[in-house]
């Protein structure tokens, strides 16, 4: 299933990226501007909020690389900040952070996002999105929440109300799934409801929550939604590159893409695929000695932040997904995830930092799952 509209926005981009660009000539866009709500973003590309990684230092990075329209925090249990049971650790530097900024909370108690999205609106958040879609057991068992409120659309539509009470002016979005299973698939009723409810849009990962991340996305069942409702939908799954990123708009009919796992591994894709929806030439990746120069200033703002050796301690999940398919990645990374400190992480980079472009297969890299709730 395709839709029309979308396919006249993105036709033959594939053939302008490929051809030669007259620099004096502005390039009309291949994929139009996205807004949500009262936010008009500059493209229509999101990171993922991804716990565990997306903290402000990687925000910092994914803003210098460029490309990405909308970043957003790590995932917060609206309960748990609320009650005062955990810190805000996750939203660090968030007051001072440049905007467009959005935060994603998860609960399944309404009066507990109204009140964690009034605490939002206070620090001036750009969007305020709900996770519908986490797969953890942790989060859809014990928690009752995430992928788990995808067998009840009527609680969904009572969780996106009671966040839009609290937000104020500021958008409200939810992100699901496609179902519990496959053969529960709810996403077309879900992103019903939430609009009914006042979302602004919903980003829907086309798989289900007991496929985790093994099986290929459903396009045809994003389609599905972009088909059911009239705000924006954003599709998310198996975007890794700007030829991805235009295949599921182009078969999906969405209005944007958020891109996970990937970034993590390789921070420029948004300029990347910002280029390719601007029917511009893809810009290269960068070399590796800029590649090793990020990984570093990455680890010295993390010690700014955290200390040492805590920054070196989070910096190795990070080093260990730079240079996926790069020969001698598996040995610099047999040693920098047990980095101890400062010194010993800068010992290891000058070391063991592959300074050839030599590809190879690199399978235990491309295999190394974080816990996201993509």
């Amino acid at each position: 299933m395709e839709s029309a509209g979308r396919r006249n926005d993105i036709e033959s981009a594939s053939d302008r990226h490929e051809q030669p660009q007259d620099a004096t000539r502005t390039t009309v866009p291949v994929v139009a501007p996205l807004r949500i709500g009262s936010l008009e973003l500059e493209t229509p590309i999101l990171q993922a909020p991804i716990a565990g990684f997306t903290d402000l230092v990687f925000r910092r990075i994914v803003r210098e690389l460029g490309g990405c329209g909308l970043i957003y925090t790590e995932m917060i249990s609206a309960g748990g900040w609320v009650k005062g049971n955990i810190p805000p650790d996750r939203l660090i530097g968030v007051k001072d952070e440049p905007r467009p900024l959005g935060v994603q909370l998860w609960d399944r108690e309404p009066e507990m996002v109204e009140e964690a999205a009034g605490r939002l609106a206070d620090l001036d958040v750009s969007v305020i999105d709900l996770n519908f879609g986490c797969p953890k057991k942790r989060i859809m068992g014990k928690q009752g929440s995430g992928a788990q409120l995808l067998r009840d659309p009527a609680t969904v539509g009572r969780m996106v109300e009671a966040t839009k009470r609290g937000a104020g002016d500021i958008p409200v979005t939810a992100k699901i799934r496609l179902g519990p299973t496959s053969d529960l698939i709810t996403a077309v009723e879900v992103a019903r409801v939430s609009e009914q409810a006042g979302a602004a849009a919903i980003t829907v990962h086309g798989r289900t929550a007991r496929d985790g991340y093994g099986i290929p996305v459903a396009r045809d069942r994003i389609a599905e939604v972009v088909e059911a409702v009239a705000i924006p939908v954003i599709a998310n799954g198996d975007i890794v590159d700007a030829a991805s990123a235009l295949e599921i708009l182009e078969y999906t009919g969405a209005a944007g893409v958020m891109v996970a796992r990937r970034c993590l591994s390789a921070p420029w894709v948004f300029r990347e695929i910002a280029a390719a929806f601007a029917g511009e030439p893809i810009p290269p990746p960068p070399a590796l000695e800029q590649q090793r120069e990020q990984l570093l200033r990455h680890h010295q703002q993390l010690v700014e932040v955290h200390g040492d050796p805590l920054g070196t301690v989070l910096i190795r999940k990070f080093a260990a997904r730079y240079l996926a398919g790069v020969k001698g990645a598996k040995a610099f990374r047999a040693q920098v995830t047990g980095a101890r400190d400062a010194a010993d992480f800068r010992r290891i980079v000058d070391a063991l930092f592959p300074t050839g472009d030599e590809i190879e297969p690199d399978v235990a890299g491309q295999s190394l799952v974080e816990e996201s709730c993509e």
